[in-house]
């Protein structure tokens, strides 16, 4: 007699790792690894780099009379943009900028950060002047170094 039980093929894994049996065991693994790449991921610094990188990579793709503006919002709703940026301890932001024209300082825990990229069109110094207005950078400090993007 034919049966379906016996003939049905068993779904093989995917990966096959030969002498491997059951599952890893995780205290030893997380024990190799470094406790600073283990927690690299969740970091200021880390946070603060990979923002850097896509503000300047995102400043290489627009037009000459365009410049990015980073924002970010304070928990009373007004809103800062930032001039520099950095690393205060492992999960902490520090932010220098602007808050209606005025210099502020905000410090912040990365996870209730909230950022808003932007263009703006770059302006003349003057009414009369045929110099441009120079590019603003914005800086980033992450490990005592800065990017500037």
């Amino acid at each position: 007699m034919n049966d379906p039980i016996k003939n049905k093929k068993l779904r093989r894994p995917y990966i096959e790792m030969p002498g491997a049996t059951g599952m890893p065991n995780m205290k030893d693994i997380l024990s190799s690894v470094p406790k600073e790449r283990e927690h690299r991921f969740e970091s200021a610094g880390e946070f603060i780099t990979r923002l850097a990188h896509r503000v300047t990579k995102w400043r290489e793709s627009l037009p000459e009379d365009q410049s990015p503006v980073v924002l970010t919002f304070l928990p009373t709703g007004d809103v800062v943009e930032v001039l520099t940026v950095g690393e205060d301890g492992h999960s902490s932001v520090v932010i220098e900028g602007l808050v209606n024209d005025d210099p502020c300082m905000f410090i912040s825990h990365q996870a209730s950060l909230q950022i808003l990229c932007y263009t703006r069109k770059i302006e003349e110094e003057g009414e009369n002047s045929d110099e441009p207005k120079k590019k603003r950078f914005i800086g980033f400090h992450v490990g005592g170094e800065e990017i500037e993007a």
